[in-house]
């Protein structure tokens, strides 16, 4: 294994052979953050770190510099059908449970019909970011007005079915019997039996109190996507 003398040494080493190799910054990092991973470590190397020690800018020596050598390695001994199969490479993605139908926001109502299926997401936006286990995750789109301008139909979202508490306001997945619905729920304190006030941001839609035993609370909103028109 190499050693450095110096950051600047191990820097313009990890720029030379990465170059070599026409591998990103980002590729890089993703690939000794899979290596970590492998070995039960939770660190995420981003690209900034990559860049930082190849332009010197660190005080020391980052302990994650030992897996460069692996992963440029693991990279030479890869042939374009395994490449992907490679842990390190496919690390970098966290599949996610994607739901067969849409999440009702006004008129509309997700049936639930259909067959499951999964999502690829960045791991560090979910585990890093949104500080999420990619297991507790559903995928979903949106379809109808009541949440607007903070939703649209057609946007992506993802929801947390590990985080139901209503402690503070939020935006709720719910399942009416019918079908999933998306809409902003808040406790009614000092209500006995518990109450929740279930709203609707677009004002056409007036909001309503509902009993929370009433309610099948799927998960918190955490995350949504949004396509450019």
């Amino acid at each position: 294994m190499k050693e450095w003398q110096s950051l600047s040494e191990l820097g313009a080493w990890i720029e030379r052979e990465r170059n070599r190799r026409k591998m990103s910054q980002d590729e890089l990092a993703g690939r000794i953050s899979g290596l970590l991973r492998e070995q039960g470590l939770s660190r995420v190397v981003r690209q900034q770190s990559v860049d930082q020690v190849e332009r010197a800018k660190l005080k020391s020596i980052p302990d994650w510099a030992r897996m460069a050598e692996r992963v440029f390695e693991e990279h030479d001994g890869e042939t374009k059908e395994d490449a992907v199969i490679s842990l390190a490479i496919s690390d970098v993605t966290v599949m996610i449970k994607r739901l067969p139908t849409l999440v009702g926001a006004g008129a509309y109502y997700g049936t639930g019909e259909g067959d499951e299926g999964e999502i690829a997401f960045s791991r560090a936006l979910v585990e890093t970011v949104l500080r999420a286990k990619p297991e507790n995750l559903l995928a979903i789109e949106v379809e109808g007005n009541s949440m607007e301008p903070d939703y649209y139909g057609g946007d992506q979202i993802l929801i947390d079915t590990n985080r139901k508490t209503l402690a503070s306001p939020g935006a709720f997945c719910l399942w009416d019997g019918d079908g999933h619905v998306i809409k902003y729920l808040e406790r009614v304190h000092g209500s006995e039996p518990p109450a929740v006030k279930v709203i609707a941001k677009n004002a056409i839609y007036e909001p309503h109190i509902r009993l929370l035993e009433e309610i099948n609370i799927q998960g918190r909103v955490i995350w949504f996507g949004r396509q450019v028109k």
